[in-house]
């Protein structure tokens, strides 16, 4: 018997009208976005709506994360920044086999990479991309955690960046314990995973975002911008000085936009890089 599709279910549960079904098609057809996502974008039905018919169309459980306290032992399990990028959240751990929560338990790929790492079975339950999203920053460590897994990111060897040189002398300023902070290794790895990730992806914009409590990286890939990372508050300056440094700003300026050119060399591709910084309300945003 043929497994009903996630718009004909919406439609025999008349969440959707036939109308609003060919609409939400038409548009995907331009989008690199599934279906749910298109139909919840244009206000058609709410994430909840479509993560119970999934749960209908794949015979899933449907799980609040806000129920579950996994343990420190499951959560390392899964990388937070693989769970954040992956929208997966571990929820616990029995014998031999690993629960977890998706938005999209369609992404066959990451759960055979999650098997493969962890060596376990996986079960998958469905959950909304908000209840994940927020149970990720409440579950996950604190700054001291994140400081760990910054040691644990790769040196970048490869990676080189090329300052631009000026006629104009600086004046040196004294920010001793800022700089100092900005050329710990773990930031100087993590400034130069950001970018060369975002080389690697292809994306032509990096921007990355202070918001209330953490900081969030995205990066504009076919004309849209993505979510790729959060991080805690507490490292947020130190990511900001770092990148300044890399193009020649002034660390101590925090008041005024400024513009800056640095150049990235990857293995054998040169990348010129312009670097634009915007006081906000939770700090200074960087676009490159």
């Amino acid at each position: 018997m043929r497994k009903k599709k996630l718009g004909e279910i919406l439609i025999d549960e008349e969440l959707i009208s036939e109308e609003q079904l060919d609409n939400a098609l038409t548009l995907q057809k331009g989008k690199n976005k599934k279906l749910g996502k298109v139909l919840i974008e244009l206000g058609y039905v709410n994430e909840i709506q479509v993560a119970e018919t999934l749960t209908k169309q794949l015979s899933l459980k449907l799980v609040d994360c806000d129920k579950y306290n996994p343990s420190k032992e499951v959560l390392s399990l899964v990388p937070k920044a693989t769970a954040e990028r992956k929208l997966v959240l571990p929820l616990e751990k029995k014998n031999t086999t690993l629960m977890i929560a998706m938005a999209n338990p369609l992404d066959w790929e990451t759960i055979e990479d999650l098997s493969f790492e962890t060596g376990l079975k996986i079960t998958v339950g469905i959950s909304s991309e908000n209840n994940i999203l927020n149970a990720i920053e409440r579950f996950y460590g604190s700054v001291d955690d994140t400081w760990d897994v910054l040691k644990e990111l790769p040196s970048y060897d490869g990676v080189e960046f090329v300052k631009e040189e000026f006629d104009d002398e600086k004046q040196q300023v004294n920010f001793q314990s800022l700089y100092q902070n900005s050329e710990a290794p773990p930031i100087v790895r993590l400034v130069t995973m950001i970018i060369a990730d975002a080389v690697n992806y292809g994306a032509s914009d990096i921007h990355i975002e202070p918001r209330e409590k953490n900081v969030q990286v995205r990066y504009r890939m076919d004309g849209a911008l993505k979510n790729i990372q959060s991080y805690p508050k507490q490292i947020q300056d130190a990511v900001i000085s770092r990148i300044k440094i890399i193009s020649n700003l002034d660390i101590t300026n925090r008041r005024f936009p400024q513009d800056g050119r640095s150049a990235l060399r990857l293995e054998k591709k040169n990348v010129d890089l312009r670097i634009s910084t915007l006081p906000s309300i939770y700090g200074e945003k960087v676009v490159i």
